[in-house]
């Protein structure tokens, strides 16, 4: 069965500034060096359609494979995470959602939504919700619990970064 994954972030910003930081390409570099990535690479590609655009944003990074022992037999050293956000166009308020799936190097994914919005006194939130899937018979939930924690430190790593970011 999939681990459910449910987090919020909070920018200082509003949801047009916040979107703007994360769908640069230095800014999305910049967060995967502060969490821990060996290397990265990233991309955004802007798609017009009726009432505004997607914007669709990849990043690929390399990780240290801080997994459990018998986990750690399948990845190897190293696990490549390649992230895939797709992003609608604002709603009149700045909100947007996206669709985000994860692949790594590994037999797991993650699937789910990003939803940002307008929060209290000029910020931003963020909320990722999604479940993880490893196709590891007898220990695919301990892998899955293992990326959920990991996902989440991420996230708050992400939302210091961004905040810094925001505050130059």
């Amino acid at each position: 069965m999939p681990t459910q994954f449910d987090f919020a972030q909070s920018f200082t910003g509003s949801p047009l500034t916040v979107f703007a930081m994360l769908s640069q390409e230095d800014f999305i570099l910049a967060k995967c060096s502060a969490t821990g990535s060996l290397s990265a690479e990233a991309s955004v590609a802007q798609v017009p359609i009726d009432g505004g655009e997607t914007v669709t944003l990849i990043s690929t990074r390399v990780l240290p494979a801080d997994l459990p022992g018998p986990a750690r037999s399948l990845v190897g050293d190293t696990i490549t995470v390649t992230e895939t956000q797709i992003w609608t166009p604002p709603a009149p308020d700045g909100s947007r959602t996206a669709t985000i799936t994860v692949d790594f190097s590994a037999p797991m994914t993650f699937s789910g939504t990003l939803h940002l919005s307008p929060g209290d006194q000029a910020t931003t939130t963020i909320t990722t919700r999604g479940k993880f899937t490893a196709s590891v018979p007898f220990i695919g939930g301990k892998i899955e619990k293992v990326a959920a924690e990991q996902t989440q430190r991420y996230l708050v790593a992400e939302e210091r970064v961004g905040n810094e970011w925001l505050a130059d």
